[in-house]
């Protein structure tokens, strides 16, 4: 049966930037998923597989998003590994467990259509809610992370693309928030937080049958927040 039905049920690839750092880091974190085989039941944990991105285990400095603020982080860009496995994971019909939108949308991927992740708290899992073996491969090439899942078929000519739909936006909010910082030397300032519009969106799983729509369902609704431009200053 398994030769019958086994196969390629899902693969998707994203594009990186030409940071070296962060592509290293997108590279080490598709090795670290790649062969898994996650059995009937099974939980897939990314940061269980991956385990802590240090610099002993060869993860360098690169852009994370954190409190608001984009900021070099030791890891950074391993997201977009676990947004394109997320994707390939949600085309092949699988559980999703615990996935969380970025604090604003991704350059890699479509709005609703990310992961993030940041160890060790927030993760991305899905079950394998079948009754056969998944076998993940995963690799990066040329500025591309591709994920392919394979198991037994959907079914015949059956395929599953996510669709996502913004169902609101969140103006900026206006002025600028000036916050004292006595650390900075006098007279200095800093950007600490870029103003940004923010976002709710729906994601849709949605079912084909020799490219004709059968079926969809929503999958997720992602709020990625508005933010107010924030500069630090010290008059002194």
């Amino acid at each position: 049966e398994l030769m019958n039905g086994f196969r390629k049920i899902s693969t998707y690839t994203t594009k990186t930037t030409s940071n070296k750092n962060r592509n290293t880091n997108v590279r080490l974190s598709a090795e670290a998923i790649n062969g898994r085989t996650v059995m009937p039941g099974e939980i897939f944990s990314f940061n269980g597989t991956t385990g802590e991105r240090t610099q002993e285990r060869g993860y360098k400095e690169a852009a994370a998003i954190s409190g608001g603020q984009s900021k070099d982080e030791i890891g950074g860009g391993v997201c977009q590994t676990s947004s394109t496995l997320f994707n390939a994971v949600a085309r092949a019909d699988l559980e999703i467990v615990e996935r969380s939108p970025h604090a604003w949308p991704s350059s890699y991927v479509e709005k609703g259509m990310d992961a993030t992740v940041n160890w060790p708290g927030l993760d991305f899992k899905f079950k394998n809610n079948t009754d056969y073996p998944i076998f993940i491969v995963a690799g990066y090439s040329n500025q591309k992370v591709t994920v392919d899942i394979y198991g037994m078929t959907l079914g015949k000519d059956v395929a599953i693309e996510l669709e996502s739909e913004v169902t609101e936006v969140i103006p900026q909010p206006s002025g600028v928030n000036y916050v004292l910082n006595p650390n900075l030397k006098p007279g200095e300032q800093k950007n600490t937080v870029t103003g940004r519009k923010g976002y709710k969106v729906d994601t849709y799983k949605v079912w084909y049958q020799a490219g004709k729509e059968i079926k969809r369902e929503l999958l997720f609704r992602s709020t990625y927040k508005a933010y107010q431009e924030t500069v630090e200053y010290n008059p002194r």
